[in-house]
């Protein structure tokens, strides 16, 4: 089996949304100095009191590296197409992640200030690694390409 730099960006970007789920993201300060804490799973007041209302943050990252994952077996195959696919779905998913994180933390924040933590920055971090992935599979399919068509036979 023949190595290929993208396959290290899946396992890059897999790696990073898996230690995205696993750390808190943000901590909000109220005005009296009581801290909330929002992981990508749970959102524990100032009191205490825990809510699991942000769990589709945590699904949509599980589901992310799981597509991430297909990606990474498909490289296996040489199947660049459906990689191409995969890896687009993924970029999306984390895109939409970002856009349901913004929705909670204007939800959730109320008059608190925001402390993002550097986990935060993990799925973005992976987006780029995917994003340098697809470039990565779009050369290695043209030259293939460019080999198959050089040996061409001609009339």
């Amino acid at each position: 089996m023949k190595f290929r730099f993208y396959q290290l960006m899946y396992v890059a970007s897999l790696a990073l949304t898996v230690l995205a789920l696993l750390s808190p993201v943000v901590g909000f300060t109220e005005a009296d100095g009581a801290v909330a804490e929002m992981t990508n799973f749970k959102y524990t007041a100032p009191d205490g009191e825990v809510s699991r209302s942000v769990i589709a943050l945590g699904v949509l990252l599980v589901f992310t590296a799981l597509v991430n994952l297909l990606g990474l077996v498909l490289s296996l195959y040489n199947n660049f197409e459906m990689q191409k696919r995969v890896t687009i779905l993924t970029m999306l998913l984390f895109a939409g992640y970002y856009i349901l994180f913004f929705v909670y933390t204007l939800i959730l924040s109320g008059d608190a200030s925001m402390a993002i933590e550097v986990p935060m920055l993990y799925p973005f971090m992976a987006l780029t690694l995917n994003l340098v992935a697809f470039l990565l599979l779009r050369r290695c399919e043209a030259k293939i390409i460019a080999k198959a068509l050089g040996f061409r036979l001609r009339d």
